[in-house]
């Protein structure tokens, strides 16, 4: 009876311990976002994106294996999200797709993207958005473009520390 009680506890602290998720309210302190943002929170499942973010490495979300979701505030002039992907405003450059995502929903407007964008994503999956980009780019009579980030500014990009990122809970 023991040995089934405490099976029955394991079970439950690992399944409490697994299903935790995390959320983040960028500070608006910032505005600016690279990998030393977010770090070392790789438990992120969503990521919120105010008003006064101006900058976003590519690197920002590459080891964030658990991002389901990205927004947007509506009123950012320089990105926006779609189908919980980070595009640039006008939506033609794919910025980051989750890598925790299974499927998404691409515009037509979207003809690019950032060399890092599907960094960790499923190679199937992967694959699947390049090509429906590809598509776009070809409807549009455009050239269908890999955008690869200056990583020397990236270097370069003053960061706060990660504590100005506030992880949200599930109640909040």
């Amino acid at each position: 009876m023991r040995k089934i009680y405490s099976v029955f506890i394991l079970t439950l602290l690992a399944a409490l311990f697994f299903s935790v998720s995390a959320h983040a309210e960028i500070s608006e302190k910032q505005t600016v976002l690279n990998a030393h943002s977010i770090r070392p929170n790789n438990l992120l499942t969503g990521v919120h994106i105010g008003e006064d973010i101006t900058k976003i490495a590519n690197n920002t979300f590459v080891n964030q294996i658990q991002l389901r979701y990205i927004e947007v505030a509506d009123g950012n002039p320089y990105f926006s999200s779609f189908s919980y992907c980070l595009y640039d405003k006008d939506q033609t450059t794919l910025l980051c797709f989750p890598q925790a995502m299974m499927k998404a929903e691409i515009p037509g407007t979207a003809v690019a993207m950032d060399s890092r964008a599907l960094h960790g994503v499923n190679e199937k999956l992967a694959a699947k958005v390049k090509e429906v980009l590809r598509a776009n780019a070809e409807k549009k009579g455009v050239e269908f473009q890999i955008i690869i980030g200056n990583t020397e500014e990236e270097n370069q990009i003053e960061y706060w520390p990660y504590t100005c990122v506030y992880p949200l809970t599930d109640n909040d």
